[in-house]
């Protein structure tokens, strides 16, 4: 059930594709997104037989999906950052003292999403939070747009659009897409009834790796299943 508290939508730096060591450089918005888009997108092949006009398209793969999103920066003092009183991202009366600077705003965004981590040579791994939104990923392409300026031609409020593309570290890809091949790593949803030795015996024909399979998911108590659980199996050597 919502409390009815506003939750700003957070972007938190990662160093590795498996998002266990955050960089500590995270971003807050001003203003939550009034909308984002997600986008599920195939890969194509287009053959051409010798002598024929007509291609042939067959199915290739299907892209990572991508989310894209516009966040604002605002330098006019009207809309406030935290709260004191107030909600944040609601215009208040007056224009406060201190201004803040729509660049070095920008700039500490750009930090947490675009900035290049130097063991990578790549842009960093972003965690998008927002309420139930948990999104892996890395920024794959940036647009920002000035609207408003002061007399000296300093900007007073920009807009990033940013597309975001998820990434998934290979075995965990392995298991969400339970591809079939036994070389790969493979995903078992619990049933009633089921056991972690019989789950082995099914996989690799041998019920004894049960205890290797349990340190690999990571499970305390792996005598006890729970019915929907998921269980990553992945290749062993026998």
């Amino acid at each position: 059930m919502s409390s009815g508290q506003l939750l700003k939508m957070k972007l938190v730096a990662y160093d590795d594709i498996s998002f266990s060591s955050p960089s500590g450089d995270e971003y807050e918005v001003l203003i939550n997104p009034e909308s984002y888009a997600l986008t599920y997108e195939t890969q194509k092949s287009d053959q051409t037989a010798q002598g024929s006009s007509e291609s042939i398209t067959s199915f290739n793969k299907r892209s990572p999906q991508s989310l894209t999103f516009k966040f604002l920066f605002d330098g006019t003092g009207v809309i406030q950052r935290g709260g004191g009183g107030l909600l944040s991202g609601l215009a208040v009366p007056g224009l406060p003292a201190n201004k803040p600077d729509v660049m070095q705003d920008y700039e500490s965004f750009k930090a947490v999403v675009y900035q290049y981590a130097s063991d990578t040579h790549q842009p960093r791994f972003v965690q998008l939070q927002w309420g139930p939104l948990l999104y892996n990923c890395q920024c794959s392409r940036m647009t920002i747009t000035f609207k408003l300026f002061n007399p000296d031609g300093t900007p007073l409020r920009a807009e990033a659009e940013c597309t975001f593309q998820g990434v998934i570290d290979e075995t965990k890809l392995a298991a969400i897409e339970n591809r079939q091949s036994p070389d790969l790593t493979h995903v078992r949803t619990v049933i009633e009834g089921d056991t972690l030795p019989l789950l082995c015996y099914k996989e690799y024909g041998d019920s004894k790796y049960y205890y290797q399979i349990a340190q690999f998911n990571g499970l305390t108590d792996f005598k006890n299943l729970t019915p929907g659980t998921k269980i990553i199996l992945p290749p062993i050597a026998k």
